[in-house]
């Protein structure tokens, strides 16, 4: 039983992860805004100034956030497929 919840919470995680990355990289509105409302991007704004942490924030932070989510959705698939039997 359990191996469902990990692999189930493990795809909609890092199908969470995957889509809230891609849309903050897509719309500088909407990572401007989570810039200013999360506590953690508050201290590198504070520290980095707003430019340079959306810079960092496109050029680094999302895309790593990007491939952590499809390797937790990769982790997933990977399980479900052992659970069911077809690997």
């Amino acid at each position: 039983m359990e191996l469902y919840i990990f692999a189930a919470a493990a795809f909609c995680g890092g199908l969470y992860f995957v889509i809230r990355n891609v849309l903050l990289m897509r719309d500088e509105g909407k990572l401007i805004a989570y810039l200013q409302t999360s506590p953690k991007s508050k201290a590198l704004v504070a520290r980095y100034g707003m430019e340079e942490t959306i810079r960092k924030s496109n050029n680094v932070f999302l895309p790593l956030g990007c491939i952590i989510g499809c390797s937790l959705l990769a982790v997933a698939v990977r399980n479900i497929l052992i659970i069911v039997g077809a690997i």
